[in-house]
């Protein structure tokens, strides 16, 4: 946390040191009284929060944090203190199903084998309707 804040007050310090930087090393002594009562504090405030913006933005989009792990506690080890962390979850392994090809399975179904001790089935007689008759 304190890390943090100091950050901060350094990001918004930044202008001011480089404006002051620039009247120390750019204006000659005689006028460098004017320009420091003339210090434009609200730009440079500003640029300051423009600073802040910007590293706050790359610290979220270049960090990866990781989500899902497993937390190991902080311990201490033949004297010696070991801080927590987050290791990263072991990779699930991936179960390989075979690949059906769909179109197979739709228009083509397997039929049983007859099995072989039986025997083979008999042809049924047509209908009465269907039955040739002969005209006499």
């Amino acid at each position: 946390m304190a890390r943090v804040v100091v950050i901060n007050i350094l990001l918004i310090l930044a202008p001011f040191l480089f404006y002051s930087a620039y009247i120390l090393i750019e204006k000659k002594p005689e006028t460098q009284g004017e320009y420091w009562n003339l210090i434009p504090s609200k730009l440079l405030f500003a640029i300051g929060l423009i600073f802040m913006g910007i590293f706050y933005v790359t610290q979220i989009s270049f960090q990866t944090p990781i989500k899902d792990g497993v937390y190991h506690p902080a311990e201490v080890r033949d004297g010696k203190i070991i801080p927590g962390y987050v290791s990263a979850p072991e990779p699930a392994k991936a179960v390989k199903k075979p690949i059906e090809d769909k179109a197979d399975t739709k228009t083509t179904k397997e039929k049983p084998e007859p099995a072989q001790d039986t025997e083979p089935p008999q042809k049924k007689a047509p209908p009465a309707t269907e039955r040739k008759t002969k005209n006499i």
